[in-house]
């Protein structure tokens, strides 16, 4: 399973961005922020990865800290930050 995750500096960023991804018609779930992920408040945003383009474009409009690449695999968990 692969997904995109959007990570925060605080849970306020977290909120302001489920609300603006949500009202333009994406589908979210905020999740706790994988143990994986050190770099974070403690709540991520999980998406598709086929929206990974998008979320990187709008990281320049939205309070994203970092965008990771997270696939599980039998149990094992890869973590990878996006860059631009």
């Amino acid at each position: 399973m692969e997904k995109i995750l959007l990570t925060f500096t605080s849970v306020n960023f977290t909120m302001m961005t489920e609300s603006k991804l949500v009202s333009m018609g994406y589908d979210i779930k905020t999740i706790p922020t994988p143990r994986e992920i050190s770099e974070s408040c403690g709540l991520a945003i999980m998406l598709d990865p086929d929206k990974k383009d998008e979320m990187v474009a709008l990281k320049k409009e939205l309070p994203i800290a970092k965008i990771w690449s997270y696939l599980k695999v039998d149990g094992v968990i890869f973590v990878n930050e996006v860059k631009e």
